[in-house]
């Protein structure tokens, strides 16, 4: 559930919440444009959010629908090439004006298998083209995050910074690992975050509110809480900057979820638990966006807008704080609800 992100989130959960889509193709066909191109403002940055056609992730978390999106084959280096290329070009007019490049595909950009070497180095050498670029973010799995290749993409390109966007999801070791099947250790993510402060890359992370089967919408909120202290506590020792960006979690059509959905075991969270997780996250001084758009794949009531008392009030002013970074939207919200 990503750019990649982000919408993906991920998982190419990066798109923006207002979405602009300029190429959609079967999941059979040669393509050479993106499943995703779109802007949006990243806590206050004018953000330009890719998510690139490549092979499905060979991984099949139980929430997420997002590879239905992408090939079954492997993408060539000139059909990629091509999709990079056809960002560029298509933004020309407006590359200055961005302060940050969102990218990923359905899995990981830096999975050569998925995204070619040499197609990395194209996207990245078309960033020198974007005067203003302040944050280039990719979107990775953890067991990709490698020293050389770090090292490879800082070296070549002069974004002020660098981040990778990672879909930890949950501190809690049986909902990560058995319920969403992330196959992702603790171990493999505090060991990259170490690397991280190593090489002065930044971290964001998807966290997932109310990610388990039976949770209550208390325990959604404990869980995710918890999973964002946990993450920043290592950034801290680490010396990485953190940013958690929390998606509450929603029944896409064709996921193991919504076998679960149907069987009365699931609901996804309300509205009300995501901003009291931002609340909380806020209170410790991390930097949150909240991602709020279930990337068109959430079936009939799949997502926090089924719910009778859905406020679709409080929904524009958390859209308005992941626009502005400015937590005074929300104020009128906190004695209510907080």
């Amino acid at each position: 559930m990503t750019t990649v992100p982000a919408p993906k989130e991920s998982s190419a959960k990066i798109t923006a919440e207002q979405p602009t889509i300029h190429s959609v193709q079967p999941v059979n066909a040669r393509s050479r444009t993106p499943v995703y191109l779109g802007t949006r403002r990243f806590l206050g940055r004018r953000d330009l959010v890719v998510s690139f056609y490549t092979q499905k992730c060979q991984f099949k978390c139980s929430y997420c629908a997002l590879p239905m999106a992408s090939a079954n084959e492997p993408v060539s280096v000139d059909d990629l090439n091509a999709q990079i290329d056809y960002v560029f070009q298509s933004k020309r007019e407006n590359l200055s004006r961005f302060q940050q490049l969102s990218f990923g595909n359905e899995g990981s950009v830096l999975d050569r298998r998925r995204f070619h070497r040499e197609s990395l180095h194209r996207l990245l050498d078309h960033t020198n083209s974007m005067e203003d670029l302040s944050v280039l973010s990719l979107e990775t799995r953890p067991e990709y995050v490698r020293q050389a290749t770090l090292a490879d993409v800082i070296a070549r390109t002069n974004a002020d910074v660098v981040e990778v966007t990672v879909g930890f999801e949950t501190q809690d070791d049986h909902l990560r690992q058995v319920i969403l099947q992330k196959n992702i250790s603790r171990r493999v993510m505090e060991d990259r975050i170490k690397l991280l402060g190593e090489l002065g890359v930044r971290l964001t992370s998807y966290v997932l509110v109310k990610p388990g089967p039976g949770m209550t919408e208390d325990a959604g909120v404990r869980e995710a809480v918890a999973t964002v202290e946990y993450l920043a506590d290592l950034c801290n020792d680490a010396g990485v900057v953190f940013t958690a960006y929390l998606n509450p979690t929603y029944v896409a059509k064709g996921s193991l979820l919504e076998q679960s959905s149907e069987l009365g075991l699931y609901t996804p969270p309300k509205i009300q638990s995501v901003f009291r997780v931002l609340v909380a996250s806020q209170r410790q001084g991390i930097p949150t966006y909240v991602g709020l758009w279930s990337e068109d794949l959430a079936g009939p009531n799949g997502d926090y807008r089924g719910y009778d008392d859905f406020d679709p009030g409080l929904r524009s002013a958390i859209l308005e704080f992941n626009r502005t970074g400015d937590f005074n939207h929300l104020a009128s919200f906190v004695d209510e609800l907080a």
